[in-house]
């Protein structure tokens, strides 16, 4: 069965021996741990591919909405199409330039600023250049980012051999903020027995990874797209 929100609101409670200070907010320190958990790359948070399309003369498109990094991409039509990721300051001088290329892209990853106070940040994105004039599709295989709890039947969303790990995050984050000492505790914790069982765990989820690369032919850039396109059958 998962792990809510509410137990992990009684392990805060039973780690401090009572109610978090006035100042502080059990669910913040909750979500605070889970955001810390999920910055290390565990296989657990690989989600499927996802194809994204893009949208004729628009030069961006969004990512989802749990996107935390991107693992692998590649476009779909990927004989006639192609990507390169690269930087904003080259993909701002390729957007004040005109290239002619138009069966391969530069990308860029942004995330976009809330429109107002308060609000929810917007997914992130990728910025492309040149602007789609049809709509190419991309998939993208990406780990997830925490998704926040709310409400007490939220469930983490890890699976329950990581969950001894999770509610020693969630109880080094309420102690450290009430008693301080966290980068210590958090320290203590990643160096402890749950944190590298559950590093060997995740490893063997998938047993085996193919070859090993970095050959003379690994080289070969897969980004770049066959040197011709389709034609028409001759009349």
């Amino acid at each position: 069965m998962a792990i809510t929100l509410a137990t992990l609101k009684q392990h805060v409670q039973h780690a401090l021996g009572g109610s978090v200070a006035s100042q502080l907010d059990e669910t913040s320190i909750i979500n605070e741990a889970g955001r810390y958990m999920f910055l290390s790359p565990w296989k657990f948070r690989e989600r499927p591919p996802a194809t994204l399309t893009f949208v004729s003369e628009q030069d961006y498109v969004l990512l989802p909405e749990d996107f935390g990094e991107v693992v692998a991409a590649n476009m779909t039509d990927g004989l006639v199409r192609s990507f390169t990721f690269t930087t904003f300051q080259d993909l701002v001088q390729r957007r004040s330039t005109s290239t002619g290329v138009t069966n391969h892209y530069w990308i860029a990853i942004s995330h976009p600023a809330a429109s107002e106070e308060g609000s929810a940040q917007p997914a992130p994105r990728m910025e492309l250049y040149p602007t789609p004039t049809s709509g190419d599709q991309i998939t993208v295989a990406y780990r997830a980012k925490w998704k926040e709890l709310s409400s007490d039947g939220d469930a983490a969303l890890v699976p329950d051999y990581a969950e001894s790990a999770l509610v020693s995050a969630v109880r080094a984050f309420a102690l450290g903020y009430e008693e301080e000492g966290l980068e210590m505790r958090l320290a203590e914790i990643e160096n402890g027995a749950l944190w590298i069982r559950l590093k060997e765990k995740d490893g063997l989820i998938q047993p085996d990874y193919g070859p090993i690369r970095g050959s003379a032919l690994s080289q070969i850039q897969p980004s770049y797209q066959l040197p011709w396109n389709s034609t028409a059958d001759p009349s």
